[in-house]
């Protein structure tokens, strides 16, 4: 069976697909990440309506190169990485067969490719994503599930691997066998 008449052409006027990459903006992220929710379901085991759609910048020593931001939404924790359009070639993207394009010759969203960070040194797994409000980026899911959390800080917390905000409760079976003065008990319950 021959598939090759439902493969898109390529454009006729290019050398490859099209890439649609723009000034990095945290704005058209968390507008897009919203209009995304408003298309899901409200009732989904996979939403947790307690989170806020929310959007971080990180900072970079490196002002020519990558751009990234961290976005929490009701359904994960990403990593959303920009190739800024200023800097006039494509995006430093690995892939093992050619990239596929959609009706309008853009690169299509959702391919997984490798992105080349740190000048090609560092190769990260990231999927190809493209919203009308942002145009191409990258992202990169921190943690895939977010219905445990009950704030965005703690869903970010928690996908950066940093330690919980609130201190662990400790078990009395946890002290029972060391020695405590009588101010050390006193702390002990109050805690």
């Amino acid at each position: 069976m021959d598939f090759s008449s439902e493969i898109p052409p390529e454009p006729a006027n290019s050398a490859g697909p099209v890439w649609d990459c723009r000034w990095p903006d945290p704005v058209a992220i968390k507008v897009s990440a919203t209009r995304i929710l408003r298309t899901l379901p409200e009732d989904s085991p996979e939403l947790n309506p307690r989170l806020a759609i929310t959007v971080e910048m990180e900072m970079s020593e490196d002002l020519h190169g990558e751009v990234t931001a961290l976005l929490v939404t009701p359904w994960a924790v990403e990593r959303i990485h920009w190739h800024p359009a200023h800097l006039g070639v494509d995006p430093p993207v690995r892939h093992a067969i050619p990239l596929e394009v959609n009706a309008s010759g853009r690169v299509a969203a959702g391919q997984g490719v490798l992105l080349e960070l740190d000048g090609g040194n560092r190769l990260l797994p990231v999927v190809i994503a493209w919203e009308p409000e942002t145009g191409h980026y990258f992202v990169e899911t921190l943690l895939h599930h977010t219905q445990g959390y009950d704030t965005a800080r703690s869903a970010l917390d928690a996908a950066l691997g940093k330690p919980l905000s609130r201190p662990v409760t400790q078990s009395i079976t946890s002290t029972m066998h060391r020695e405590v003065s009588r101010r050390g008990l006193l702390k002990f319950w109050r805690s």
